[in-house]
């Protein structure tokens, strides 16, 4: 996983935190998503789901200095869906490698999710636009709808472990 385009976020150690502890590459998060640096706990949250809140988060929409749409610093341009309650998320992890603008997707740490990822233009203002056009355009591709409740500026994805994380090296641009 490697990209020429770097895109910063802020993470949190977990859900009740406001402030971020630092902003990183998105990519190093993918990775570490992929090679498993939070697998014991993601493996606590499938059995416990209530284990969730404690995980490391992350804003990819970009860097805030708190977590709010208000402390928004730098807008990335990256929308992520969270889809819930799949029957087979890995199918449907292998169907968005068929979708040209997705850009990564991973299983979520409960295993019944799936986060779709996708690049923009990174202007602000379009933000709600985009957001909702590539949901549209996802259930048309899929059939599946995203999280009505994750879909604001400031969401917090957590980390998870997906060892066989779809990272779409050349994705377009979804306009």
């Amino acid at each position: 996983m490697n990209s020429s385009k770097k895109y910063l976020v802020s993470f949190f150690d977990n859900l009740k935190n406001i402030k971020p502890i630092e902003n990183i590459d998105i990519h190093e998060l993918f990775i570490s998503i992929k090679n498993g640096k939070w697998k014991s706990d993601i493996e606590k949250c499938q059995i416990d789901v209530s284990r969730k809140k404690e995980l490391p988060c992350f804003t990819p929409t970009g860097i805030f200095k708190q977590r709010n749409s208000q402390g928004i610093e730098n807008y990335s341009g990256i929308i992520c869906l969270d889809i819930d309650h799949i029957e087979n998320p890995e199918k449907l992890k292998n169907l968005c490698k068929s979708i040209p603008w997705v850009w990564v997707a991973f299983i979520t740490p409960s295993g019944k999710g799936l986060k779709v990822f996708a690049q923009t233009t990174p202007e602000l203002t379009q933000f709600q636009i985009l957001e909702a056009k590539i949901a549209r355009a996802f259930f048309d591709e899929t059939g599946q709808l995203r999280d009505e409740k994750c879909k604001d500026l400031a969401r917090l994805q957590f980390v998870s472990f997906d060892p066989d994380i779809y990272y779409n090296q050349n994705p377009e641009i979804f306009k």
